[in-house]
């Protein structure tokens, strides 16, 4: 069993699995929104992988934690269909800081086109990996 993770944005999704023991946390893809269908994607993982819970970024905000803006809005619709469509535990988890973090960390190696291309994947990850350090206790 593996925990799928969800960096959701306006125009791409980042996503990344656990390891089966649940210690590490890969890269999967990004999925374009413009090109892709997010459920079309997410069906070919869940039938690639066995998934027994998604955790979904989820950005609160730094000022106002307990308000919800557009974005929150629009990821807990994409949460409730996910559950609803894969029967599977959802967890949101706060992902403030992911991206800022992971682009101090790629900033230098690589240039913008590349970045865009793989942000939301390594966010994935972060976001995961976090969870996975809580998850077991580290």
């Amino acid at each position: 069993m593996r925990i799928l993770c969800l960096d959701i944005g306006n125009s791409r999704v980042g996503v990344a699995i656990s390891d089966p023991l649940k210690i590490t946390a890969q890269p999967v893809m990004t999925i374009e929104l413009r090109n892709k269908d997010l459920f079309e994607e997410l069906d070919k993982i869940f039938q690639r992988y066995n998934i027994e819970k998604v955790v979904i970024g989820y950005p609160l905000s730094k000022l106002h934690p307990d308000q919800k803006d557009e974005k929150l809005k629009k990821i807990d619709e994409i949460s409730e269909k996910i559950e609803s469509r894969y029967n599977v535990e959802i967890v949101k988890w706060d992902e403030r800081f992911s991206t800022k973090a992971v682009e101090r960390v790629i900033y230098e190696e690589l240039n913008w086109k590349r970045k865009k291309k793989i942000i939301d994947k390594v966010a994935a990850v972060y976001i995961l990996q976090g969870y996975l350090d809580f998850y077991n206790g580290s």
